[in-house]
């Protein structure tokens, strides 16, 4: 009867486990944990290590996650055996590792037959180098060490986890107040002996705070740009309510009622629902009010791709919907273009919008396949247009001040300023020919936060549109319409 009781829990586990991956909002037993539960620090245990019979079998009950944002990496590695992650290096190549070597001819072809929609995918170089490890065994220990290390009050220390395709590599972020060989220390033995995750896979990196980039309201001086009164209203605009300014991110349908996306810690209860008005144009003027906030979330553990040790719900993208008055004036599908742009680290683009070409034209959504070396652009906030690469993908992240996980956010090299930068869209420029479009682009997600803007190691992150999709059931009609003559 032990024997039997044993299986069944088991089967279980594996069948719950299957249904946790990013299709589906259900998750493995112990996700809904306690009927009450406390999220964030202090908060009762919804998992532990010793629940699952043995670490092998909960390798192999991982193993079996794939998160969308990561289909190519792992579409590639079920026609390549040993395949370790693919990356675009500075020059635009395809970076590829391999345990072996041998399989390079294969992998060149799979590569791009895979990346088809890239236009330009056929000129790029692929180059091969050796790994260590493949990217399902780097995935799985990723979603171990944000089971039971990242949401872990023991472990309140680590802040961030994510697979590192340039080192081949799984990054933990250790906060910057405990940087220290105490804490490095614990979380090494932790994944060792109780994770069974080897030594040599796992790297540390000091991590600094996060900063939310929505900014106390203030036209004044402000003329002929961005923060401007703006009709019809569209992508990268200013907008600001009693909580403070942030960007518009971009116009979509939601239940078929017009609105705009920007983030959820722009509202004034940050992540939760609070019909916050907003403004667009000078705030003191009724008549420029365009929108209220209709849905906000939800977080919950049964939003968590994997286990979670100590109750924090999560949530896959910062971001918010709100409902656009029918008075006013509203474009789907475009983003303000502004007269230029800035490729720097930290060095502001213009927000003057070119009178002559004012909109980038929003022609296909792009929900997965954001690789590390991508450039990418945002219009928004004080920094205006700026451009970057992608630096990090699919980086697991705890946000105490909100006590939620957000899971697979990007990080990237393009500028922001700080205040008012919040809600900016995040967008790919794409070649080909479309019908009457000058500025053809993918919208690929929304910015959300920077860390050391003023440092040669910051970075700014954005949450991917496949996150905002998932958190919003219902949210369409992002892109614009259009006769595509390929």
């Amino acid at each position: 009867m032990k024997n039997r009781k044993v299986c069944l829990i088991l089967v279980c586990i594996i069948w719950a486990l299957l249904l946790s991956c990013d299709t589906s909002p259900s998750g493995p037993p112990g996700f809904s944990g306690p009927a009450n539960p406390t999220p964030g620090p202090g908060g009762p245990s919804c998992k532990s290590v010793d629940m699952y019979g043995s670490v092998d079998e909960l390798h192999h009950q991982v193993s079996l996650i794939r998160r969308d944002g990561e289909q190519l990496q792992h579409r590639i590695e079920e026609q390549v055996e040993g395949f370790g992650g693919l990356y675009l290096d500075e020059n635009g190549a395809y970076i590829a590792y391999l345990k072996d070597k041998s399989d390079k001819s294969q992998l060149n072809s799979i590569i791009r037959s895979f990346t088809a929609p890239d236009r330009i995918a056929f000129e790029r170089e692929v180059i091969i180098k050796k790994g260590l490890f493949s990217f399902g065994e780097l995935a799985t220990w990723r979603e171990l060490i944000t089971a039971f290390l990242l949401t872990s009050n023991k472990f309140h220390f680590v802040s961030s986890v994510h697979i590192h395709e340039v080192v081949n590599r799984v990054i933990v972020g250790i906060h910057q107040d405990y940087w220290e060989d105490k804490s490095t220390d614990s979380v090494k033995n932790f994944i060792q002996q109780t994770l069974l995750i080897p030594e040599e896979a796992v790297v540390f990196e000091k991590e600094f705070d996060e900063y939310e980039e929505r900014d106390d309201y203030d036209f004044d001086e402000l003329t002929g740009d961005t923060f401007e009164r703006q009709r019809p209203i569209i992508g990268g605009l200013r907008i600001s309510s009693d909580s403070g300014t942030c960007s518009m991110g971009f116009l979509g349908l939601f239940d078929d009622k017009p609105v705009f996306v920007t983030n959820g810690h722009c509202t004034e209860n940050p992540h939760g629902n609070s019909n916050t008005l907003y403004f667009q144009g000078d705030r003191d003027d009724l008549a420029n009010a365009v929108g209220m906030e209709i849905a906000d979330g939800p977080q919950s553990l049964d939003k968590c791709v994997t286990p979670n040790s100590d109750c924090w719900p999560c949530r896959w993208s910062d971001s918010a919907i709100a409902g656009i008055d029918e008075h006013v004036e509203h474009a789907r599908g475009y983003i303000a273009k502004t007269v230029r742009k800035s490729e720097e680290w930290m060095v502001e683009g213009s927000r003057i919008i070119d009178e002559d070409d004012p909109v980038f034209t929003i022609v296909d959504i792009l929900e997965d396949d954001i690789l590390t070396g991508m450039s990418l652009h945002k219009v928004g906030g004080n920094s205006g247009w700026t451009s970057g690469e992608v630096i990090r993908t699919c980086v697991d992240s705890r946000r105490s001040r909100h006590e939620i996980i957000l899971q697979c956010q990007h990080r990237a090299r393009y500028a922001t300023s700080g205040g008012g930068t919040s809600g900016s869209p995040v967008f790919k420029r794409v070649a080909g020919d479309f019908e009457g479009i000058e500025n053809p682009v993918a919208l690929v997600g929304i910015h959300r936060a920077s860390s050391n803007r003023d440092q040669a190691n910051g970075y700014s992150a954005f949450s991917p549109i496949d996150g905002v999709l998932k958190d919003f059931n219902g949210l369409e009609g992002l892109k614009t319409e259009i006769n595509n003559n390929n």
